[in-house]
């Protein structure tokens, strides 16, 4: 889904975990998660955009990030979004 839908650009700033080599036997590679990279200044490092992109992406679940395609990754991003924000609330 992550590569299939983005641009250039972005394909440029993430690296799935399946494509790290030394990664390629563990469990995540085969889920959609990016690598965040290593960060030498914890201030400003963690707000990098390839790490904290990486960061709130893998922090999606796996039926969001896995979706076939962009119209069904964003209605499933507002379905989750939503559940968060009114998690009390009964239909």
């Amino acid at each position: 889904m992550f590569a299939s839908v983005s641009k250039k650009y972005f394909v440029r700033q993430f690296t799935t975990v399946a494509d790290i080599l030394s990664r390629q036997r563990l469990r995540s590679s085969t889920s959609d998660d990016l690598c965040v990279p290593a960060v030498r200044l914890p201030t400003a490092g963690r707000r990098a955009f390839s790490v904290a992109g990486a960061r709130v992406w893998n922090a999606l679940p796996a039926d969001v990030t896995s979706a076939p395609s962009l119209f069904t990754f964003r209605k499933r991003l507002k379905l989750h979004h939503f559940s968060l924000s009114y998690s009390g609330l009964v239909l």
